[in-house]
């Protein structure tokens, strides 16, 4: 009867189905197990007194209850295997005991090396048990020492990380058939097994699992752009080995602490991060936002109007641009003076030829273009004599001298804007016919005949004149959109 409810209590445990754990189990260390059931004992002589309720009388009246102490210490190496050396010590009360040659201890106790497997890894696991063990006691007289295998089955149920309680039943097989009770027969091996036990199981070192610290990421990424993320984790504590894996949102997934990846698409995206280890697991994660990269920034054209100029007439600096995002516009006018915006005024003080540079930025890239700029003395004269059209001194801009008069007037001041100087008088007619159409109105368009120093003839295309130099500069910069980069001002006699 008792190996019959022990076979039931192993196939019991084999078959109950396991519930997951929230953290899997320890493996790679040590433990100990300690716990105590009821004692089994089947021999010759349980047939002799069939009275007893257990089958065939086998337990004594007044020799104490028929209990098992179980120890055992071992390792575990993996969830599935371990390995223990155990002793079991139990009393097994045979009511016969004292007619067999006066045989009336009835311990025995039964050292043993078991190999356990554990079923599955959950919170309740079924496991086996297989191995070899001795049994010996019984002093008065002593018994024979016996041996034979150990077989054991139960179920293990977690209570965390360092401790499980398990209920299990196990038959010693023991020979020499006279070894246990001192008595020979047809059975050719005796048995001492705990019929049901319950117990303790610890770790005696815990499994430490993996803890994450901070993973590290950028915010916002340009698409098709490679980025990288790192995780920093508990790696000295933590048990090893230790799995990393990388969830990047998009389908795609990466292994290790640091993993790189590009996003192919704009949108928002959660990056996870897991570590996994025996002991556990933990997760973290960021949000990322894959935006398109922008237009780099681009200078088309850039001009200073007018790119030749008098000392200390402002000149004004225009840029046409492309790119998106917000544009970083930066001047260096080549004198030490520097400015910012799309379109600046900046005034040279000294003559010479200036190299102005624009730079502008944005988040997509950088572009530089330089722009020369002439700068001439202050206001040289001209002796040149008209050769077409109205005269340059005529009574709408020149008072005449009274008649008679012995004082003459002085000379009055007139300036104007060079829009063209060419040795072709015709072509000089054509280009004023053309400005005086664009400039209807107060201004006048003349063309003006002067020898250069070499005696070659130049006609010019004056707008003008002006009574003073800054309303001629006035209108060089206010219509510098009509009039030609290279236009200068020029004093007129």
């Amino acid at each position: 009867m008792g190996r019959t409810l022990l076979l039931a209590g192993v196939m019991a445990g084999v078959t109950v189905p396991s519930v997951q754990a929230q953290s899997p189990r320890a493996d790679g260390k040590f433990y100990g197990r300690l716990g105590g059931g009821l004692s089994d004992f089947a021999s010759d002589l349980s047939s002799w007194r069939p009275a007893h309720p257990f089958g065939g009388g086998k337990f004594s009246r007044g020799t104490g209850p028929p209990v098992v102490f179980v120890g055992e210490i071992g390792y575990q190496f993996s969830p599935a295997w371990a390995l223990g050396v155990g002793l079991q010590g139990g009393n097994y009360p045979v009511e016969v005991y004292p007619e067999v040659e006066g045989i009336s201890d009835a311990y025995r106790y039964t050292p043993r090396l078991l190999g356990r497997y554990t079923f599955a890894g959950g919170t309740v696991a079924p496991y086996v048990d297989l191995g070899v063990h001795a049994t010996l006691g019984g002093d008065r007289p002593p018994t024979r020492i016996g041996a034979g295998p150990s077989v054991g089955g139960g179920v293990d149920i977690q209570l965390g990380r360092a401790a499980s309680l398990y209920v299990e039943s196990r038959i010693n097989l023991t020979v020499p058939d006279d070894a246990v009770d001192g008595a020979g027969g047809e059975n050719r091996f005796d048995v001492t097994g705990q019929l049901l036990g319950i117990g303790l199981k610890v770790h005696f070192t815990t499994p430490t699992p993996p803890q994450i610290l901070q993973v590290d990421g950028p915010a916002t990424v340009p698409t098709d752009t490679t980025v990288t993320f790192v995780a920093t984790v508990n790696e000295e504590d933590a048990d090893r080995p230790l799995d990393a894996q990388w969830d990047f949102g998009d389908g795609e997934a990466a292994t290790g602490r640091t993993a790189t990846h590009s996003f192919d698409r704009p949108g928002r995206y959660v990056v996870s991060f897991t570590a996994r280890n025996k002991a556990g697991s933990a997760g973290d994660s960021i949000a990322v936002v894959a935006e398109r990269p922008p237009e780099p920034a681009r200078i088309v054209s850039a001009r200073a109007v007018p790119a030749s100029v008098a000392a200390g007439a402002p000149v004004r600096f225009r840029a046409a641009v492309t790119g998106s995002d917000s544009l970083a516009y930066e001047w260096r006018f080549g004198d030490g003076a520097t400015a910012t915006g799309a379109s600046p005024v900046h005034t040279y003080d000294t003559p010479g030829t200036y190299a102005a540079r624009l730079r502008v930025s944005n988040r997509g890239g950088t572009d530089n273009r330089t722009i020369d700029v002439r700068v001439a003395r202050p206001a040289e004269r001209d002796t040149s004599s008209s050769a077409a059209g109205p005269s340059p001194t005529d009574s709408s801009t020149t008072p005449p001298t009274p008649t008679g008069s012995s004082a003459e007037a002085p000379p009055q001041e007139r300036w104007g804007i060079v829009v063209a100087s060419m040795s072709a008088e015709g072509q000089a007619t054509a280009v004023a016919r053309r400005y005086r159409e664009q400039f209807p109105g107060p201004l006048r368009v003349e063309v003006v005949t002067a020898e250069t120093e070499q005696g070659a003839r130049r006609h010019r295309v004056v707008i003008g004149p002006f009574g003073e130099d800054a309303a001629a500069q006035r209108v060089l910069v206010e219509r510098s959109d009509d009039l030609p980069s290279g236009a200068w001002l020029l004093r007129l006699e």
